[in-house]
């Protein structure tokens, strides 16, 4: 029942897409999804935050990029190959202020392969941006990885850390079961799989947490720069 309304409702929508009437267009993706479909709503309590120890400002992180650095960043995000890009403007590093085009986004959309193709969710939007701001980003990056690992995260913690993944929890769990079965003791695991986890992350609370972290105003200023995107439909 839910699927042939779905499927009804895309038909209406592309037939919009189409015909180029693109207020048609939105009013009835709004109408299906509401105001919340990019603004999922989070909270964070201070009470979370505060307890964190507050460590020294590293100052390093402010620093004009170097040239190594360039050059891994772009390496990272282009397989191996060095192609030309716009250079990176001094005012970035001096005011902590990123060029418009940097910021601006073409979003599109790709299949995931899997489950129906008229459902929203079974589709993911992939951010085509300007190369010079790909490159400044993944330098930030870089530089805030470093940084992470000067003993600031657990060591429990495998996710988006390099030389770690889902190997080491895997072994970790196994380890933990056969000392259980051994000693003879329950033991109890938890899977949690969050929905659409990366749009529900707290900015405001995130920003406070790299500030705990010893990142200077300047580099949280560039990570959390407004940026822009448009869609572009196939």
């Amino acid at each position: 029942m839910q699927d042939a309304w779905m499927t009804r409702k895309a038909v209406e929508i592309q037939g919009y897409a189409d015909r180029n009437e693109m207020k048609n267009f939105f009013k009835a993706i709004k109408a299906i999804y509401g105001p919340n479909v990019l603004n999922c709503s989070s909270a964070i309590s201070d009470a979370a935050i505060d307890p964190l120890p507050q460590v020294d400002t590293n100052n390093d992180l402010d620093l004009p990029p170097s040239l190594p650095e360039t050059i891994r960043a772009v390496q990272q995000i282009s397989s191996g190959k060095a192609p030309e890009s716009d250079a990176i403007p001094p005012k970035v590093y001096k005011h902590g202020q990123v060029p418009q085009d940097f910021k601006d986004a073409t979003i599109v959309h790709l299949y995931k392969q899997k489950g129906n193709r008229q459902l929203c969710d079974n589709h993911r939007g992939i951010s085509l941006f300007n190369i010079a701001g790909k490159i400044l980003a993944r330098i930030l990056l870089n530089r805030l990885n470093g940084h992470l690992e000067q003993g600031l995260l657990p060591e429990s913690q495998c996710g988006f850390r390099q030389h770690r993944g889902t190997t080491d929890m895997i072994f970790a769990a196994r380890q933990l079961q056969e000392k259980c079965q051994e000693m003879q003791t329950h033991l109890y695991t938890t899977f949690v799989d969050l929905t659409k986890a990366f749009d529900t992350v707290n900015r405001d609370g995130m920003w406070k947490v790299m500030q705990k972290f010893g990142c200077p105003e300047r580099f949280t200023q560039m990570v959390r720069v407004e940026s822009h995107a448009e869609i572009r439909l196939s």
